[in-house]
């Protein structure tokens, strides 16, 4: 047999705007690199005619660095890139102060709270191996990125090192250098000033000689030159002592047979850089019209946009904004699919959860968590822009028709506006359920971050809304949203009774769903069970915190009693079967949902309490079980620990069309989000007979109700990344599923 070619159909074409993360080789760069590993692969060091050569191209880009930052009588040495710069510069200028009897608390090491990482990092590390012990203080900046001069002026007299940015990789924020180095040395002109310059190359003026900057860092990556390499400049009356030590080059500054191919391309660069005429990068106030018209199709993909960074304070090529209701990776994942490419900030700390630089500058929480920073070059063309400006404003359908966003628009109820919707924000649970027949709705258990999204999807469809249910209450806690959710959809409480169950209503009819209630506390004295049946036949339970996915709920809150949680989840027994999904409004270890006979295979504890052991023999094991299952959560962007085991096996692309033609049953699922499905389908990468079933991970509980997904069926599970589709498939092998495939590296190797 012969395997089916994985054929390009309809993909998307990919919109690059990430620049300040790392750019494309320019052409010409990559030609002066690849005729210097062809044609001048000399060693600098060698004295024949070759090793001259390479030493002439060597110096030639030395000579543009020196040209292009205005490094008069500066040294400037060739390193592996920004890093490297800092490191050497920050060792450098402690060693000095060190020489100098410059140790202790009482000296200072002051940066820039909103610096890269790199930095602060770099200074803690070697204030520890060299032994300085000098404190180390973050300076304060303003709402808009701006230094603390007042505190600079403070703390600057007892300085040895101060490190700031000329501007910032997340934000774009520039920093007025003149300003801050009068003030710098007023304080104390005697003091070592580091500035990285790695997003001002290309971007801003720089005129380093006419400056009392000790040391400035740069990389070629962030200018369209290759990766592992940098320079860096050291004034020619600052300390500097050898980073790297060995062969003697670079002036005996920095050992280690050059990277003379980078070096190459980093020169075409810069050679490119100082033309006047004819250049591939763009005057500054191109550079402005060009973020004014992505701002604008931003702005119509989203209305509500809030910039995080403005100008005057900011450099034209970045981007950085939040939506309200929206957090980083959702409007990440969207873009992503539709193949534009953005970040949450910076590339170095994309598991953060929220910007630490927006957090600095004293920003909400909901603008540091949903941070999205979109970045340009300055060599980027009108054709370009035009492009990405293209692409964004094609988004503005799909997040119309998924809700993402209310509009005036008539909504298009597709299959994933009907069922269950399980909505997830961090360990907290809610769900949604919709009958689109009688286009009703029900909320159990909201949580107060998904409520903007809640009421978009529930005006979005106009679907009436008959209840807002909670399965539980903790006595003197009071809970906000429901409340909210009800304020934001205009709805009153009356004749709901505590838990929002409408008063005098046994059972609650949605469509074709029938709800019932059942007490339940022992996790809290105030507490219910959903059982929720579609034509008469028992589906699921929401159980609240009574049954947790691995666990079983605590009982050592103020009214928790252990008697009444053994007595609940007993009587919960008898009125559901052993295969009944249980959904619980919390899910520490990220398993979605459990049955009575997982909860029994899984936790022995589980089995004494069912079999109605007393709780003096298990109460204390219980509270263990508690703290283990609380550890276990971790968020990091949305992800999630998994391992390559929880699939059957991982299948990369070279495997993947073989595998659709030896296992014609295969069923490949597609986990993204509706929006991400809509924006990049997945059946543009893949041979047109093969079929592809949309399972969104919120809606992998109602699969598993509706008893759409086969166990012995065999499944290929399909993300962004690989790493949502593992989780499902480590969640549906739990549920017996035996043969869960996961793509490796998910659509983007596919690409």
């Amino acid at each position: 047999m012969t395997a089916i070619p994985l054929t390009p159909r309809l993909r998307p074409a990919e919109i690059y705007l990430d620049s300040n993360a790392t750019t494309p080789v320019l052409p010409l760069a990559a030609v002066a690199a690849m005729q210097c590993m062809q044609q001048q692969f000399g060693n600098p060091s060698s004295s024949h005619a070759t090793g001259i050569k390479a030493k002439a191209t060597l110096e030639h880009a030395r000579s543009l660095a020196r040209q292009v930052t205005g490094a008069g009588e500066g040294r400037i040495l060739f390193t592996s890139g920004a890093t490297e710069g800092i490191q050497s510069s920050v060792v450098s200028a402690m060693l000095a102060l060190r020489e100098q009897g410059k140790t202790g608390p009482t000296v200072l090491l002051l940066y820039g709270a909103t610096e890269h990482k790199a930095v602060p990092e770099s200074l803690k590390h070697w204030n520890s191996v060299l032994q300085l012990n000098a404190s180390i203080i973050a300076i304060p900046v303003d709402q808009h990125g701006q230094l603390d001069f007042a505190f600079i002026r403070q703390h600057a007299p007892a300085a040895g090192l101060i490190c700031t940015m000329a501007a910032n990789n997340e934000t774009g924020v520039s920093q007025a250098l003149k300003e801050l180095e009068q003030c710098i040395r007023d304080a104390n002109p005697n003091v070592y000033w580091l500035v990285d310059c790695v997003q001002a190359l290309g971007k801003m003026s720089l005129n380093l000689a006419t400056t009392t900057i000790d040391y400035a860092p740069f990389s070629g990556h962030k200018l369209y030159a290759p990766k592992g390499i940098g320079f860096l400049y050291v004034r020619a009356s600052a300390p500097y002592q050898p980073f790297i030590i060995g062969g003697g080059q670079e002036g005996g500054l920095r050992s280690g047979t050059e990277n003379l191919p980078g070096i190459a391309a980093l020169g075409a660069v810069l050679a490119e850089l100082q033309r006047k005429d004819g250049s591939v990068f763009q005057a500054e106030p191109l550079l402005w019209q060009y973020r004014a018209e992505l701002l604008a199709a931003l702005k119509q993909v989203f209305p509500e946009l809030v910039l995080n960074s403005e100008p005057p304070y900011i450099v034209p090529t970045t981007i950085n904004f939040s939506v309200p209701g929206f957090y980083s990776k959702d409007i990440m994942d969207l873009f992503d699919a539709a193949g534009i490419r953005i970040s949450s900030g910076s590339a170095c700390s994309s598991k953060i959860p929220s910007s630490f630089v927006l957090d600095a500058m004293g920003l909400p929480a909901w603008r540091s968590q949903g941070a999205i920073r979109l970045s340009f070059g300055p060599a980027m063309t009108a054709t370009e822009c035009h492009d990405a400006c293209q692409a964004i404003k094609a988004l503005t359908a799909v997040v119309n028709k998924h809700c993402l966003v209310v509009t005036d628009a008539t909504p298009t109820l597709e299959i994933h506006a009907s069922g269950l919707l399980q909505l997830k924000h961090e360990d907290s649970c809610s769900y949604l359920l919709i009958d689109s027949d009688s286009a009703q709705a029900v909320v159990i258990d909201p949580v107060a971050a998904l409520l903007n999204r809640m009421v978009n999807i529930i005006q979005g469809r106009q679907l009436e809304l008959v209840a807002i249910l909670q399965t539980h209450q903790h006595a003197g806690e009071a809970d906000h949203a429901a409340p909210l959710l009800r304020q934001m959809l205009h709805l009153t409480d009356e004749n709901c009774d505590e838990f929002g169950w409408p008063v005098a209503t046994p059972q609650l009819e949605l469509g074709h769903y029938q709800l019932t209630r059942l007490a339940t506390p022992g996790h809290c004295a105030r507490a219910i069970s959903i059982i929720l049946q579609q034509h008469q036949q028992l589906l699921a339970a929401f159980v609240g915190d009574l049954i947790l996915p691995g666990g079983i709920g605590r009982t050592d809150l103020a009214d928790g009693d252990a008697n009444q949680l053994q007595q609940s989840i007993q009587q919960l027994a008898q009125h559901i079967r052993p295969d009944t999904l249980i959904l619980s409004s919390h899910d520490y270890a990220q398993r979605f949902a459990t049955t009575l006979a997982l909860a029994i295979q899984e936790t022995e504890l589980f089995a004494r309490l069912l079999a109605g052991e007393p709780p003096a023999h298990w109460q204390q094991q219980l509270n263990v079980q508690t703290a283990v299952l609380q550890q276990a959560s971790h968020y990091y962007c949305g992800l999630v620990e998994v391992a390559a085991t929880d699939a059957s096996k991982l299948i990369d692309k070279a495997e993947l069309a073989e595998l659709l033609l030896q296992q014609p049953r295969l069923q490949v699922i597609d986990v993204r989000e509706p929006h991400e499905q809509t924006a990049g389908p997945l059946q543009a990468y893949l041979p047109a007979s093969t079929g592809v079933l949309e399972v969104p991970l919120s809606k992998l509980c109602d699969a598993l109700l509706r008893k759409q997904l086969h166990p012995a069926q065999p499944l290929l599970l399909v993300c962004r990344s690989g790493n949502r589709s593992l989780l499902a498939c480590k969640v549906l092998r739990r549920f017996g599923f035996a043969t869960v495939y996961n793509l490796s590296g998910g659509m983007a190797m596919l690409q």
